[in-house]
Formats: structure tokens, sequence, C-alpha cells
């Protein structure tokens, strides 16, 4: 499942034509919310996923109409109709929902740069576009960053805002429409320690979007080949390792190096740290000995959900349950 930021990241690489499919509304219930982002490309490809396989064939149709025009439109997909005479074709969704198309062309690609920069730099983005004039689109970031196609000016809040709060939607200004949406930069994943059972948890992090990064001092099990999904690979000293990464309030870690005296110097180092997220493998009373004492709010441990998990592959599922549970608004 790719973030945001990684579907631009696509867009920006391919040179093919494109169209961006967005969920822009939904009255009642749907499989995706407003703010759900889709691809479909030229040589038949598609990156994301718009729906639960309803809307994705005809999208794909619609998008073969739009590839090089630099044109956009709106769709309406009712899905509440139970019988196969309407467009859900017996899939009883109870919901309507307004997807934009767009073709991209030279314009909304350097707009996506833009964006793309600043999601990289750690900066969450609102976006928004006119639903009345296709051509009036910007971007607005919390350090007053902007780009503007077309003369058109959204005071939106950026401030105060939870980590990762979704918001998206619609808002009227006189007689015209627009649709906003706040886009934060993909989520990161810090894993501190290379051993087996870290493994599934940084091909599962990886498969919800995260950006999935490893330290350890081993070489031979630190490497490609058993972590080929991971964003960036650190081997050395982890302690001086961590010390040189400059942690966000975004960002998560969880610390699984199974050497209590290793573990004992890095939890010390990221305790400076805000983190979304601060998770260490093990019992809690093992926690209380590296932290000598009380464990700290910021810090969950035992790592992961309580679900009965045994054994590496549950336990990365509790762990990710966790990290998105918290990412979320879920779980503190």
């Amino acid at each position: 499942m790719q973030s945001i930021q990684q579907l631009m990241e696509m867009v920006l690489q391919e040179s093919q034509a494109i169209v961006l499919s967005m969920i822009v509304n939904v009255e009642g219930s749907s499989y995706r919310k407003e703010g759900t982002w889709m691809l479909l490309l030229e040589d038949g490809r598609r990156v994301g996923v718009i729906s639960g396989g309803c809307l994705e064939n005809d999208l794909h149709k619609r998008a073969t109409e739009l590839f090089r025009t630099g044109k956009s439109k709106i769709l309406h997909y009712d899905l509440s109709d139970e019988d196969d005479l309407g467009w859900g074709r017996g899939v009883g969704c109870n919901g309507v929902v307004t997807v934009f198309i767009r073709d991209i062309n030279a314009d909304f690609r350097n707009f996506l740069r833009f964006m793309h920069q600043r999601l990289q730099a750690k900066e969450p983005m609102y976006f928004i576009q006119s639903m009345t004039d296709f051509n009036l689109y910007e971007c607005m970031g919390r350090t007053g960053d902007h780009f503007s196609k077309g003369q058109m000016v959204m005071p939106l809040d950026l401030e105060p805002l939870l980590p990762f709060e979704k918001k998206a939607g619609q808002i009227k200004r006189g007689e015209e429409l627009f649709y906003f949406q706040l886009i934060w930069p993909q989520p990161a994943l810090y894993i501190v320690g290379a051993g087996i059972d870290a493994r599934p948890l940084a091909r599962l992090a990886e498969h919800a979007g995260y950006a999935v990064h490893l330290f350890d001092w081993r070489s031979g099990i630190c490497n490609d080949a058993h972590f080929p999904t991971a964003s960036s690979i650190q081997i050395g000293n982890v302690s001086e390792l961590i010390s040189n990464v400059q942690f966000s309030p975004l960002d998560s870690v969880v610390v699984m190096t199974h050497d209590f005296q290793l573990d004992v110097e890095v939890v010390q180092c990221l305790l400076e740290y805000k983190l979304l997220y601060f998770g260490i493998l093990g019992s809690k009373k093992r926690t209380e000995r590296l932290v000598q004492g009380e464990i700290p709010g910021t810090i969950h441990s035992p790592v992961g959900l309580s679900i009965g998990a045994d054994g590496p592959e549950e336990i990365a599922v509790s762990i990710v349950a966790e990290l998105i549970a918290v990412r979320q608004g879920k779980l503190l």
C-alpha cells in the first residue's frame, strides 16, 4: 500500500502518460474515503487502490480517454444499489463516491515535484483543488511554502495538528467549490537490530506504507538480501549511527537488538527525542531495567498490541498494528 508521497515519486520517475484519480467526496459508506489516490498508467498498470475492486476497471477505461490531453473530469459512482441494474452490481456499499481524475501534464508534474520536495523534508502540505475550474489548484505548508496554479488563495490552518491527522473534504467560497486535503509525509520506521525477527517486521511495515530504516553492527545479517525493501541500511556503531539521525515527531522507532548493554545506550539516546512511536522488544521488567526505574509513558513496552502473538511473524503483526493505531490517533 503506497503512501501519497510514494505515488508522487512514481509520477516523477515515469515518462509515460499517467492519470491521477482521487476520491473527493463520499456520501454514506465506502471501501476508501476522501483523500485516497490511485495512479493509472498508460502501460495498463494501476498503482494504489481506490475501492475494493468495484471502480478500478471503469476508472481505467475513463483514463484511456484522458491520456496526454491535460484534461480532468469528475465521476460519480452510486454503490448503494443492491440489484444488478445499478452501478454497484449488488455490492451494497450504501455510498455514493465522487472521484476526480486528471491527466498529469507538465504543469501538474511540476506541482507534484514541489509538494514532494516538501514532504521529503517531513513537512505536511495542504492540497487544494477547485471543483469549478479544474485549472486552479495550489498547495501550502506550515512554513509558508506555497505553489499555486491560477489566482487562488485558500486560508487553511495548519496549526495545531495531531501527527497524521486526516483532513479532507469540500468547502465552498462564494459560488466556487473547492476540495482540500492534508497530505502527510510517508511515515518512517527505524528498526534498531536486524535479527531474524526484524525481517517480517520490516517487510510488513513496508507493505503498510512505511519507509523502513535498519541499524545494526553486523553486515552478515543486515543487508539487502535479508531486507530487500528497506529504504536504508546502516552498519556500524549503532549508538553513533542513531545520534547522527535527526528524528522528528513523525518518526517511529522499534528497538530489538537482543543486546541489553547496547539497548541501554540506544534507549538513553532515543529518550532525548520526541517520537510518534517508541517501542522496545522484551518484557516490561527488562525495559524497567533498561531505563533504571519506571517506564516513561512515551515508551511502548512490551512492544505491539496484546493479541497473544507468538513467533516473529505474529509479533510483527502486533507491532505494525500498534504503529498504525498510534499513527491514526486510535492509541496514544
